[in-house]
C-alpha cells in the first residue's frame, strides 16, 4: 500500500510461496528466517559444550558431505515469546533465553542428538544426524519429555525473579534430510527432504503449552515405549491432507514389544537346539548348581524371543520335588552407558517388583519389605546401600551409614550388598538373573557384575548375558570374564541366520500363506537373509503398502511386487551399524554399494586403487 513491493515471499531454496509468519518452507522444510548474530553466538557456545565422546562421534559420522539420513526433528519454542520480550529489557530477555538454552542443550546431548539450528527463542535438534542410532525416535521423545521437566523447573525460577510465565511446547516428526559436512566447530548444514522439518515445526505450533506433540511418523516408532493421547487428525498449514497427531503423556510402566507384528504371531522357529541347551541349564540350577550362559547374536536374530520362550518353558515344565527358578531381568539402554549402575538398578527393580516409573515411596517400601523379609534384624547392613543406588532419600541410622563414605568405599558397599541380596535370594529358591543387551551396559554395572559372577560357584544362581557380537563394546568384558571363570560351567550360544526352509515357515506362520509365488518368496528372502526381524518388517511394509491384504482369517497377495525397499524401521539400525565402522571401512562400503550387490574383490580393489 505504500511502496508497491510484493508482500508475498518465496523460499530461497525451492522458490515455493511462503505462508505469512512461516519459519520453515512447507514444501522443502528449509528455514525461512536467517540466523541472527545472537543465534550464531549461542549455537557456537552450545556446540563447544558438546561432551567429548559425542563430539568424536559427530566428527567421525559427519565426514561425508551430502549424506542422506532419516532423522527425528525436535522443534521447541517459547510460548508467547514476543509478548514476554516486550515486557522487559532486550538484554534481560537475552539472558533469560541463554540460561534456558544452557539447561536444555545437555538434554539433547544426553541422548546423542545435535542442535541443527537456533532461531531466536526456538531450537531445532536432530536425532539421527550426523550420528545415527537404531532408536532415534525414542531418544527424541525421551528428550522432549525431559525438555518439559527442565522447563517447569526453570519456569518457577523465572517466575520468582521476573514475575513472568515461561513455558515451552515441543513438536516431533520423523523424515529424511541430507546432512552436509560437520565443521571444526561441530556446526553443519542440512537440506530437508519433503516436510521432515516443517512438520515438526507445525507439531510444535499445534501443541498446548508444556506438552509434546508428535506426528504419526514418529508415533510408529515410539508407540511401544510411551503412553499417548490420540488427538486424531488435524489440519496443518501447508499440508493438503490432515495429519494424525498424538500427545505424549509419559513413559510406559512396562514397555511393549519393540518388534513383531501386531495381530500376527508365529511359534518360535529354528531355535529348538538352543532352547534345549537352556532347558538343561534350568534343570542343573534347580538341582542346586550354579551356571553362566551367554547368548550372542546380531540384531533381529531372536535373542530376546529365545530367552522369553526359555522362561515360559521352564515355568511350565517344573520338576516335582525341585524348587522352580525365580527370575529377575535387567535391560540396558542404548543411551545408558553414561548412566552409572543403570543395568544393576533395572535388575534390582525387577527383584523387588517395581517399575522404573514407580514413585519414590513405592520403590522404598518395596525395597524395605524385600530386605527385611530376607535379612530380618540385619536389614540395615544391606538396605542403606541398595537404597542409595536407587537414589532414595534416607534418614536416621540408614543415612548415617552412607553419608560420609567416599565413592570408592561406597562402591565396595554396593558390591557387598548385592552379593548378600543374591545369596539370600538363591538360598531360598534357585535364581536366574538375565542381563539383556549388555553391549550397551554401563561401566559401573560391568565392573560389579564381573565380581558377582563367581557367586554361581557358591549358590544355585544362573547368570544369563544377552549381547550382540560387538567385541569393542565395554559390555563384552562380561563375556570375557564368563569365559575365564573355570567354575561354574559356561554355556555359550551363538545364534545364526535362519536357513531358507525355516524362513519360509516363519512367513507362512505369520500370514497363513502356505505358498507365496516363488519370485515373491525369493525377493523376501533376498532382502531378509534369514533375519526374523528383517522378515517381519518387510511383511509389515508390504501390508502397509497394500501388497498383502487380509481376507477373512488369512492373508492374500493383492498386487504384484517387483522390488522391496528397506523399511524405515530397519534404516536406523543399518545406519547405526555403518556409523560404528572405522572411516576407511565406511568409505569402502560406500564404494561397494555403488558397484552393486555382487562383485569380485578384484573389481572393488581396482576402484579403490583408482581413487588414490
Amino acid at each position: 500500500m505504500n511502496c508497491g513491493s510484493a508482500l508475498a515471499s518465496r523460499c530461497a531454496s525451492c522458490q515455493a510461496d511462503l505462508m505469512p509468519g512461516s519459519r520453515f518452507c512447507s514444501s522443502c522444510g528449509q528455514p525461512v528466517a536467517g540466523a541472527t548474530p545472537i543465534d550464531d553466538d549461542r549455537l557456537s557456545r552450545l556446540a563447544a559444550a558438546t561432551p567429548a565422546p559425542l563430539a568424536e562421534k559427530i566428527r567421525a559420522a559427519g565426514h561425508i558431505d551430502g549424506e542422506r539420513k532419516v532423522v527425528t526433528a525436535l522443534f521447541a519454542d517459547v510460548v508467547g515469546s514476543t509478548t514476554l520480550a516486550e515486557q522487559m529489557d532486550a538484554e534481560e530477555w537475552t539472558a533469560i533465553m541463554n540460561r534456558a538454552f544452557d539447561r536444555l542443550s545437555p538434554v539433547i546431548y544426553r541422548y546423542e542428538g545435535t542442535i541443527a539450528r537456533l532461531l531466536g527463542d526456538a531450537v531445532l535438534a536432530f536425532f539421527g544426524a550426523p550420528v545415527a542410532h537404531e532408536d532415534d525416535p525414542i531418544r527424541a521423545v525421551h528428550a522432549a519429555l525431559e525438555f518439559i521437566n527442565v522447563a517447569r523447573e526453570y519456569s518457577a525460577e523465572v517466575s520468582r525473579s521476573h514475575n513472568i510465565r515461561f513455558e515451552i511446547r515441543v513438536g516431533l516428526n520423523t523424515g529424511p534430510v541430507v546432512v552436509g559436512k560437520v565443521g571444526s566447530d561441530l556446526k553443519y548444514e542440512y537440506t530437508a527432504m519433503g516436510d521432515a522439518v516443517n512438520l515438526a515445526a507445525r507439531m510444535q505450533s499445534a501443541a498446548k503449552p508444556m506438552t509434546v506433540l508428535i506426528s504419526q511418523y514418529t508415533y510408529n516408532f515410539a508407540a511401544p515405549a510411551f503412553d499417548f493421547t490420540d488427538l486424531g487428525w488435524i489440519e496443518v498449514k501447508g499440508k493438503a491432507e490432515p495429519v494424525h497427531v498424538y500427545e505424549v503423556r509419559g513413559l510406559k510402566a512396562v514397555s511393549g514389544p519393540a518388534r513383531g507384528l501386531a495381530g500376527l504371531e508365529s511359534p518360535m522357529v529354528g531355535r529348538d537346539p538352543e532352547l534345549h541347551f537352556l532347558m538343561q541349564l534350568t534343570a542343573a540350577v534347580e538341582t542346586g548348581l550354579g551356571r553362566v550362559a551367554v547368548v550372542i547374536g546380531e540384531p533381529g536374530l531372536g535373542k530376546t524371543r529365545l530367552v522369553a520362550e526359555w522362561k515360559n518353558a521352564s515355568t511350565e515344565a517344573g520338576t516335582p520335588g525341585r524348587s522352580p527358578l525365580q527370575w529377575a531381568e535387567g535391560h540396558c539402554l542404548s543411551y545408558g552407558r553414561g548412566h552409572a549402575y543403570h543395568l544393576l538398578l533395572d535388575l534390582l527393580r525387577s527383584i523387588i517388583g517395581v517399575a522404573s516409573t514407580a514413585e519414590e515411596d513405592e520403590t522404598r517400601a518395596a525395597l524395605q519389605a524385600k530386605v527385611e523379609d530376607l535379612f530380618g534384624d540385619s536389614a540395615l547392613e544391606v538396605f542403606p546401600y541398595l537404597a542409595r543406588m536407587l537414589s532414595l532419600q534416607l534418614e536416621g541410622e540408614a543415612l548415617k551409614r552412607v553419608q560420609r563414605l567416599d565413592p570408592q568405599v561406597l562402591q565396595t558397599q554396593y558390591l557387598a550388598a548385592f552379593r548378600r541380596l543374591i545369596g539370600a535370594l538363591a538360598a531360598r529358591q534357585p535364581l536366574c538373573l538375565i542381563c539383556e543387551d549388555i553391549h550397551w551396559a554401563d561401566s559401573s554395572s560391568i565392573e560389579l557384575l564381573i565380581r558377582l559372577i563367581p557367586l554361581a560357584s557358591e549358590a544355585p544362581v544362573l547368570f544369563c548375558f544377552v549381547t550382540r557380537p560387538y567385541r569393542e563394546a565395554p559390555g563384552w568384558k562380561l563375556v570375557t570374564a564368563a569365559r575365564e571363570v573355570e567354575n561354574p560351567q559356561l554355556t555359550e550360544l551363538n545364534l545364526l541366520e535362519l536357513p531358507e526352509a525355516e524362513s519360509r515357515k516363519l512367513v507362512s506362520n505369520l500370514l497363513g500363506l502356505e505358498s507365496l509365488p516363488e519370485h515373491i518368496w525369493s525377493l523376501l528372502f533376498k532382502k531378509a537373509e534369514g533375519n526374523p526381524f528383517f522378515a517381519e518388517e518387510l511383511i509389515r511394509m508390504l501390508i502397509e503398502e497394500g501388497a498383502i491384504v487380509e481376507e477373512g482369517k488369512s492373508w492374500v497377495l493383492a498386487k504384484e511386487i517387483e522390488t522391496v525397499n528397506i523399511p524405515d524401521n530397519l534404516q536406523g539400525l543399518l545406519l547405526a551399524r555403518i556409523d560404528r565402522l572405522p572411516e576407511d571401512a565406511k568409505h569402502t562400503l560406500r564404494v561397494a554399494s555403488v558397484i552393486g550387490r555382487q562383485f569380485s574383490l578384484k573389481v572393488l580393489q581396482e576402484v579403490l586403487h583408482g581413487e588414490e
